[in-house]
C-alpha cells in the first residue's frame, strides 16, 4: 500500500525543497483567533494532541500550485501527508510549518526537505 501511494505521489506531484518548522495554535504565534485557520477550519485541540489531525501552513508563494476547489494536501519527506489549512506569515518564505499541540515542545526544524503537492 505504501509503495503504491509513493508511486502515485511521484507521478502526480509538483516537488519543492523547503525548510520545515512547526507552530502552535496560540495567540503568541498566530494572528487573529489561533483556533481558526486561514481557510476557516476550526482546530480541535483534543484531536491535534491525539495526532488525529495533521495540518500545516504553507508559504504564500506555494498557494498558486494547488488546484482551486480541491483538497490541499502535501507530502513532507520524513513526516508524511498533511492537509494544508493555513498560510505562513508574509515574512516567512520557503518554509512549511507543521501545526503541533501547544503541549508539544519537541522542536521541528529541518532545512531542504522534499515537499510534494498531492493532486487528487
Amino acid at each position: 500500500m505504501l509503495v503504491a501511494c509513493m508511486l502515485s505521489l511521484t507521478a502526480y506531484a509538483q516537488t519543492f525543497h523547503m525548510k520545515v518548522a512547526y507552530y502552535h495554535p496560540v495567540k503568541a504565534e498566530c494572528s487573529g483567533n489561533p483556533l481558526i485557520t486561514a481557510d476557516g477550519s476550526k482546530v480541535n485541540l483534543h484531536k491535534l494532541k491525539q495526532g488525529k489531525i495533521r495540518w500545516c501552513a504553507v508559504p504564500r508563494e506555494l498557494l498558486c500550485y494547488f488546484p482551486k476547489d480541491k483538497p490541499k494536501r502535501i507530502w513532507i519527506e520524513g513526516y508524511g501527508v498533511y492537509e494544508v489549512h493555513d498560510v505562513t506569515s508574509k515574512r516567512i518564505k520557503n518554509t512549511v510549518d507543521i501545526m503541533v499541540h501547544p503541549a508539544n515542545k519537541n522542536p521541528i526544524s529541518c532545512k531542504r526537505v522534499k515537499i510534494k503537492i498531492i493532486y487528487d
